[in-house]
């Protein structure tokens, strides 16, 4: 498998190669987003930052910031860094800035790919800005869910818990979906195929070798080292490569009503997620997993949509860890700091053997550790934006600015913010 230079490229992406303009950072800040505010940017984003301290942003190869200050129901630039700011990020360099204004930089993009650094705050503080950041910035709406209405065809408030069955009408499974972003099918699949492709998984999970690419590992809090995730399985099965064609996850596929493709060779492919026995909440990495979005270190309006099809071999439950959703979020721009977060609707999905899911790789979720000793295994089958073959390479994709990446190693937030100076 090719990989030249992988991991090691941080300005992966850049807005440059896909067309995006350069723009000047004081010309911006001292009149075009002040005329955004003025003629109606305001009243999409003040709500969200009404009584939060300043934030100020300075560049590392220039002298000049601007704080955004949040005073009067509405948001003002000021050149400087405002005294009271709890939060002052230093991004490195002009072009990293314009990778952030143009989204293919997102908060979490720039701490992985070392472009910011803290001069006061750290990546939790940056939360509460950051929503309104990116909408003044890219025009991303922020997630409100108390404007939302999660509503079926028939206009009547959904159960954000409710799980399907395979002969339900399609488009009630298509309305939830595209509603919540998320969904549960009962039974989708046949037992003699999970047990196949268990099977499979377990031969793929017995050979893997850490230092590839093809695996991420975690210490355990016992000491004991083991993948939690492995990637670019249609390589290494072919029974895992035919659910790209597997009647079922095309008709489930469908239910997005997107523009998607199969990306056997992109992002990390066909991809599991392996919840050990006895995984603990203090294990090293990813291998649980914080609130996120797939595409949540950037360029999500060129890659997304992205949906993926899982395949849950195992049951899905608090004791295996389940995956918790935020109904609604896909599409938005979200506040991922769980403080910040009291408010937003999360939900909790089960699953059993043979059962599916689908979800919007762009909106929030998150994947705890478990609170019991079962184990879990789930495939995903993924499917992006056809535009995702223009910007990303072969065996590429945006996780490739985490440091360790290509090496199965990944250090979490916490470990990459001790790097950026984060208070």
């Amino acid at each position: 498998m090719e990989t030249p230079n992988l991991g090691r490229d941080t300005h992966f992406g850049t807005y440059r190669a896909a067309g995006f303009p350069e723009v000047d950072f004081d010309d911006f800040h001292r009149v075009e987003l002040p005329r955004r505010l003025h003629e109606g940017k305001n009243e999409e984003v003040a709500w969200d930052v009404e009584g939060v301290a300043p934030l100020a942003i300075s560049l590392g190869d220039r002298d000049s910031a601007y704080s955004f200050v949040s005073r009067g129901g509405a948001v003002e630039i000021v050149p400087g860094i405002a005294e009271d700011a709890e939060t002052v990020l230093e991004i490195v360099d002009h072009e990293s800035w314009v990778d952030y204004l143009h989204e293919f930089r997102t908060r979490a993009g720039l701490l992985y790919s070392r472009a910011v650094r803290f001069l006061r705050g750290n990546f939790e503080t940056w939360d509460a800005w950051d929503p309104a950041i990116r909408c003044m910035y890219s025009g991303r709406a922020i997630y409100d869910p108390e404007r939302l209405e999660f509503l079926d065809r028939d206009g009547q408030r959904l159960d954000l818990q409710r799980r399907f069955d395979p002969d339900d009408d399609p488009e009630e499974l298509s309305n939830f979906l595209r509603a919540t972003g998320y969904l549960v099918v009962r039974q989708a699949f046949e037992p003699h195929l999970i047990e196949k492709l268990s099977g499979e998984l377990d031969r793929i999970t017995g050979a893997a070798v850490e230092g590839e690419l093809t695996s991420w590992w975690t210490e355990n809090s016992d000491g004991r080292r083991f993948p939690y995730r492995l990637t670019y399985l249609s390589d290494q099965s072919e029974t895992i490569a035919d659910l790209y064609a597997n009647p079922r996850v095309r008709e489930l596929l469908a239910l997005s009503r997107e523009n998607v493709v199969p990306v056997p060779d992109r992002i990390e492919g066909i991809l599991a997620v392996i919840k050990a026995a006895g995984l603990s909440e203090g294990a090293s990495g990813f291998a649980n997993l914080p609130f996120h979005s797939d595409c949540g270190f950037g360029a999500c309006h060129l890659t997304c949509p992205c949906v993926l099809v899982g395949v849950h071999l195992d049951a899905m439950s608090a004791q295996s860890s389940q995956i918790l959703m935020m109904a609604g979020t896909h599409g938005k721009s979200v506040h991922s700091r769980r403080e910040n977060m009291k408010r937003y609707p999360i939900v909790a999905l089960e699953t059993e053997p043979g059962d599916a899911t689908v979800h919007y790789g762009c909106g929030l979720h998150a994947g705890p550790a478990p609170t019991g000793p079962a184990s879990r295994r789930t495939l995903y089958v993924q499917h992006y934006n056809p535009r995702t073959f223009d910007l990303i390479g072969a065996y590429q994709g945006y996780n490739q600015i985490m440091p360790g990446y290509g090496e199965g190693a990944i250090p979490n937030i916490e470990e990459v913010q001790e790097s950026a100076g984060a208070s």
